[in-house]
Order: structure tokens, then C-alpha cells, then sequence
């Protein structure tokens, strides 16, 4: 039975609950729950700064109010739990938090409760959603996964796995101590329910501190196999989550009073289920006497694990003028752990043991494996351009040559736009004044030929620079204000100190005297008047007309290894004389594309140095689809016509998989030494015909 007590502490008024049953829940102590923000910038001094940020990321602003982060903190939301988590795993959760996942942010809410209403509860819940039916993948690679798990950007947040080797380090010497901690992920779910996390995490998700990455289904399934620890190659070959049994509805609707009493809803979303009115704190506060925040919170309260600096940090907080917004940013980039990946006017970016994960292009330095800083930021982009950037546009991703990439936050791209806009607004900034008569001189500034020679680094659009490979400029009207613009170019190791980019008007005085006078301010201006308005490219690009780096198959195939769209890194292009082609990749063993037309422009795989991302000279392209088994690439062989036979490597077996071009059609022929036969792939769009011989299959392709 369950009595309402009423009890005052602090100035505070609120009702707890005593709890009289046989059997009762009675946790041990836990694991202090983990903040990083805190953690890392206010665990060795108790500050009321570090603790405003205990007090929104531990839930205390969903019942009290008074947190100044941009974006609150949420629970996680509490859908189809029953096709998603595993029963038991969640009961060991609930009853306590920090046992499940060590420092979880989750308080003890069942502290007290009897063990059959924690059965209630977790038939409400089982309840929820709309038992929706996760897919099943094809195939998984974990060591694909371990890769992209390490090189995404997981890493600023989590741990490295020990076995993981990057480039400037391994998992075994390498250990944040600012690492979340990850649960068991085979204890608590099933690999196809953690890819549906990962491919949908706002979904999930929706305050952002475990924020969304733009992936595709193949990479979910990928980076699930490793964190579950997958070997396989075919997720099938695993179990789901155990099936829940059923639940009388007078169950469900026990735990439903259950969660309505505890106010579950002040941080999760539960239908028809409305959180309590916000409990204003008092001017001072204790946290004496049975608050959540005291050593003996009582039944029906929240009850925290906190250090003993984590609780001073909070009393600071508590007695301090709470101020309700955010005027520098610290609180919500803190909460949020943005600081993980950058910097802020000094604070923050990568800590020393994470900073080897970030990897990229080095030839732009640290500014092509780093995520860029966040300082001023608000003023260096335009506000649709950073709704964009939140939202996880594609058109956003400008730094292709970061492997790190910058999480979408689309639930919350409008508030944080015009938070960040706000804080970093500069009124005083001072704007260029653009003359339409200078814009061919911009032309010749960005140029190679008695300009700054911006083209040497910098793309132009569909230009690839000169040399490294830095991001395009060709559109930078479109993301940031003319007003950052300037300010960058007269000094740009203010924004982003090391910086490979030169001072080109060091001093404010031009490098270039010839043109507009050298006068700094018109010739900046007229750079950009140029990037805005101007027509055709900047002086200096090598003439590209006439098709002379044109690959064009005529009396046998040709074969030409670079980076390709939809294929990746390792891509083998072969082209046939029949005008049918393929990408192959020889990262996953497959073939990836297959297009119909003119094969291939050379040009910048051959003299460039960004290895940009290459796409066919045709628009009748056909991806293969996601089928077929992925194998281990060992290499390639040519016959005397100069056809392609990859070697490859499938379940210990080795397997061959050639191609040719006979009137119109493209022939694939794959063998094997043993087992079944080969799962395969075939090019969309495509007419199949099948022939069969022993351990032999033809594959006949044609189009209409």
C-alpha cells in the first residue's frame, strides 16, 4: 500500500510517498552519476557554475525550472521498449541506474518501491509505442564498424575499444577519463534494435546529448556489430530481444499510476500523462532533511549518488542569483558537450587522449583533421546557413575531409540558431562597402596570376584547387557574413590559431600593391563582390576544355584506381569499349556501381592533391543494391584482353569475380572453391539472366 506524506524542507512543501509491502526495493550505493561537462571543467573546485550544469544535465529544471541551458534535458523517449530493450536488463535499470550504465544521469525512482509495482511499471512501459517491427540487416561488418566508430566522431564522447590501432594511437594507451560509459549493449538489446538507435538517434533521442549522425543503414548495422561484438557477417544469425510476456491491463494500468505519481513525465514524453506544475525553488534553499538532492531522499523523491563535490557545486548553484539565460554559451556547450570536439575562445576541443582519434586530410594541418572553433561563431554564420548546419543538411558539410563528422540536432536547429546568433551578435562589426566596378579585380585576387592565389589551396565549385585541398570558396556568400569575412582575412590566426591560411594583408596592409591600389579594404570587398556576383572562375585554373584527360576505352578496358562517389576510398574503376562501366570496391569486395556512356575524366585524380571524390561522365548511372556478401579484397587479375577477375576472400572460402562487355551487355562470371553459392548483388534497373554450371555463376546484365 501506498500512504502520501506530506513534508516541508528548505521552505519547500512536497509529498513523498511511504511505501509498506512484503518485498521492497532497497538500492546499494551507486556510481556518482557522470557530467562531463562538469567533469571536466569544475570537478576539482565546487563552483555554482559547475553546478548549474548538474542542474540541468541530473533533471533537477524538469521539476524546478530555473536552468538557463538552451536545450533542456530530456529523458529518453519511452517507445516500443519491448521490441528495443531487454526486460530484464530494464528492471535492473530502473531499480538502479548506475549498475546498468556507470554514470548513468538517471536517478533512483524506485527506491522503496515494492518489487511487483516495479513489474507494473515495467508493463506500462512495455505498453508504449507502436510495437513497430525493426528490419532485420543482411550483413554486418564489425571491423568496418570498429573504424567508423573510432573515426566519426563517437570518440569524443566514449571510450576506444583496446584492439583499435589509428594512425597516431591504439585503444590500450588511450582511455579519456572523460569517456561515457556504455552499457552492455548484449545485455540490454539486440543488433538490430541498436542499428534503429543509431540510424534514428533524435528519434530516441531528442534533447541531443547523444546527438544524431547522418548514416546510412549499412554503416548503422556496422558500428552496432562492433559495439555488440558482433564476428558474424549476417545479422540473422542473432537472436532479437527476447519476447516480453503479456500484461493484464490492470498491470499496466498500476504501473501507469505508478509512473503518473512519480512524475516520470517531467523528463520523458508519455502519452496522456501530464508532468506536475513546476516546483519553484526557494531563495535558499538546504538540502537537508529528505530533499532529492540529500543523502536520504525519501520515497518518491529522486534520489542522486552525488560526490561530495558534485552537491556543494549544486548548493553554490542553489544560493546563487540564478541567471535564466545563457549569455555566453558555456552553460549550453558544456551540457551539451560540444566542447568535446571544439574549441571556444580558448576553452575546450579535443583532450589529449582523444586528440589522435580526429583524423582527416593532414596536409591542411590541424585544421584538416580538428573540427573548427566555435568562437564567435554566431556572428560568422548566416542564421539559415546554421539552421541548415543544425538540421544536418547535406549542403551544410563543407569539410569533406574531415573524418569527424558535425551531428545534426534537428529538433532543437531553430532555438540553438537564434541563441547562437544572439550571443554572438556584433553590431559593431565593421561591413565591407562593395563597388561593383572592383569585381574583376576579386576575380584577379582570388587568381594565381598577380593575385593572393586563393585557387592554390582552395576549390572553386567543380574547380579542385591547385594544391591541398581546402574547402570551397565559391559559395561563401551563402554561409557567412561579410562582416566575419573581413576580419578573418586581415588576421586569421585570431580565429584559428596555426592555421595554415597566411595574414595576406598583415597589418592591414596589402601583399598585392598592383591591384586597386593596393588599397586592403577595396580589394577584400572586391573578393568578395566577386564570390557574391562575379561570372566565371579566378585567373590562374589550367584549361580543362576538350576532353584531353578524357579516359576513353577503345580497343581493350581500362582500368584506373581513385576516390569515387558511392564507392568510397578504395575504389577500381574499370572501363569497357562497349560504353558499359564499373566501380568496384575494394574496401567491402563489391561491386558498386555500374554506369552506361563515357567512363572517366582523370584530371584531378592526376594532378591534384585533394584525391577529391570522383563520379562517372554519364547520368545513366546503376547503383547494386545492398544484397550480397561483403568479402575480403585480395587483389585483381587481367586477362589478355585486358578484362578485370577479382580475388576475394568469403567466409575462409576464395571466391572469383570477373566481368566483361560482349555486345551491349556486361557479363559477370563468379566461381567458388567451396560452400554455397555466393550471395549477390545485381546493378538497379538491370534485365538478370542466370546461368549455372558446377561452382560457377553467369550473370548476364542489359538494359532497355
Amino acid at each position: 500500500m501506498t500512504v502520501p506524506i506530506e513534508r516541508s524542507f528548505g521552505g519547500l512543501t512536497v509529498f513523498a510517498v511511504a511505501v509498506a509491502a512484503v518485498c521492497i526495493f532497497v538500492p546499494g550505493a551507486g556510481a556518482a552519476p557522470h557530467v562531463v561537462g562538469y567533469e571536466r571543467f569544475h570537478s576539482d573546485e565546487a563552483t555554482a557554475e559547475g553546478g548549474a550544469i548538474l542542474f540541468s544535465e541530473l533533471g533537477c529544471a524538469a521539476c524546478h525550472g530555473a536552468s538557463a541551458a538552451v536545450v533542456p534535458r530530456q529523458g529518453p523517449r519511452l517507445i516500443d521498449l519491448s521490441q528495443r530493450i531487454e526486460r530484464d536488463w530494464l528492471i535492473g535499470f530502473l531499480k538502479d541506474p548506475s549498475s546498468a550504465r556507470e554514470g548513468s544521469t538517471m536517478p533512483q525512482m524506485l527506491h522503496g518501491v515494492s518489487n511487483s509495482e516495479v513489474e507494473a511499471v515495467v508493463a506500462y512501459l512495455g505498453s508504449l509505442g507502436k510495437k513497430t517491427k525493426l528490419k532485420p540487416g543482411r550483413h554486418a561488418n564489425a571491423e568496418r564498424g570498429s573504424a567508423l566508430y573510432h573515426e566519426k566522431g563517437c570518440l569524443a564522447c566514449h571510450a576506444p575499444t583496446p584492439d583499435f590501432r589509428s594512425p597516431h594511437g591504439d585503444g590500450e594507451s588511450l582511455t579519456p577519463a572523460l569517456a561515457i560509459a556504455h552499457p552492455d549493449f548484449r545485455e540490454k538489446t539486440s543488433l538490430e534494435a541498436l542499428a534503429a538507435f543509431l540510424s534514428d538517434t533524435s528519434t530516441y533521442r531528442p534533447d541531443g546529448r547523444m546527438p544524431h549522425f547522418q548514416m546510412d543503414a549499412q554503416e548503422a548495422f556496422d558500428i552496432a556489430a562492433h559495439l555488440i561484438d558482433f564476428q558474424g557477417s549476417d545479422p540473422r544469425e542473432l537472436k532479437g530481444v527476447a519476447q516480453w510476456p503479456d500484461s493484464e491491463a490492470s498491470l499496466i494500468k498500476q504501473g501507469k499510476e505508478t509512473v503518473t505519481r512519480l512524475n516520470c513525465a517531467a523528463c520523458h514524453e508519455l502519452p496522456g500523462i501530464a508532468s506536475n506544475e513546476i516546483v519553484p525553488l526557494p531563495e535558499s534553499p538546504t538540502l537537508a532533511g529528505g530533499h532529492c538532492l540529500s543523502e536520504d531522499a525519501r520515497p518518491g523523491l529522486p534520489r542522486y549518488e552525488l560526490t561530495g563535490g558534485q552537491r556543494e557545486s549544486l548548493k553554490l548553484f542553489l544560493s546563487s542569483e540564478r541567471s535564466k539565460e545563457d549569455i555566453d554559451g558555456k552553460l549550453t556547450l558544456a551540457a551539451m558537450n560540444c566542447y568535446a570536439c571544439h574549441d571556444r575562445e580558448g576553452v575546450g576541443g579535443p583532450l589529449h587522449d582523444t586528440d589522435p582519434f580526429f583524423i582527416g586530410d593532414e596536409s591542411l594541418g590541424d585544421s584538416g583533421r580538428l573540427p573548427p572553433p566555435l568562437t564567435g561563431i554566431g556572428h560568422k554564420l548566416q542564421a539559415d546557413s546554421m539552421k541548415l548546419l543544425f538540421e544536418g543538411s547535406d549542403e551544410s558539410r563543407v569539410r569533406p575531409y574531415l573524418n569527424t563528422q558535425m551531428p545534426s540536432y534537428p529538433a532543437h536547429a531553430e532555438a540553438l540558431t537564434q541563441w547562437l546568433q544572439a550571443v554572438d551578435a556584433k553590431p559593431e562589426a565593421e561591413e565591407l562597402v562593395i563597388r561593383p566596378d572592383d569585381i574583376e579585380s576579386g576575380r584577379k585576387l582570388l587568381g594565381i596570376h598577380g593575385g593572393t592565389n586563393c585557387i592554390t589551396c582552395h576549390h572553386w565549385g567543380e574547380q579542385r584547387s591547385l594544391g591541398i585541398p581546402a574547402l570551397d570558396i565559391s559559395s561563401l556568400d551563402a554561409r557567412i557574413r561579410p562582416s566575419w569575412f573581413r576580419e578573418y582575412l586581415l588576421n586569421p590566426a585570431s580565429y584559428r590559431p596555426g592555421t595554415l591560411m597566411p595574414p595576406l594583408w598583415p597589418g592591414g596592409q596589402s601583399t598585392v600593391p598592383d591591384v586597386l591600389e593596393g588599397d586592403t579594404e577595396r580589394q577584400i570587398a572586391s573578393i568578395w563582390a566577386f564570390i557574391k556576383d562575379g561570372q566565371g572562375i579566378p585567373e590562374g585554373f589550367p584549361e580543362r576544355s576538350g576532353g584531353q584527360f578524357e579516359l576513353v576505352p577503345e580497343d581493350r578496358p581500362i582500368i584506373q584506381r581513385t576516390f569515387f562517389k558511392e564507392t568510397g576510398t578504395k575504389a577500381i574503376l574499370v572501363g569497357f569499349p562497349g560504353r558499359i562501366h564499373l566501380a568496384f570496391d575494394g574496401s567491402s569486395g563489391r561491386p558498386s556501381l555500374v554506369w552506361r556512356g563515357r567512363f572517366f575524366d582523370a584530371y584531378d585524380t592526376w594532378f591534384t592533391r585533394g584525391a577529391p571524390f570522383e563520379k562517372p561522365l554519364s547520368e545513366e548511372v546503376y547503383p547494386f543494391d545492398e544484397g550480397g556478401t561483403e568479402s575480403r579484397f585480395l587483389g585483381y587479375q587481367i586477362d589478355q584482353s585486358g578484362a578485370p577477375t577479382f580475388l576475394l576472400e568469403r567466409n575462409g572460402g576464395k571466391v572469383t569475380d570477373s566481368y566483361r562487355v560482349e555486345e551491349g551487355v556486361l557479363i559477370r562470371t563468379l566461381t567458388w572453391a567451396e560452400g554455397g553459392e555466393p550471395e549477390v548483388a545485381h546493378p538497379a534497373g538491370a534485365v538478370v539472366e542466370t546461368a549455372r554450371s558446377g561452382r560457377t555463376l553467369t550473370l548476364t546484365y542489359s538494359w532497355k
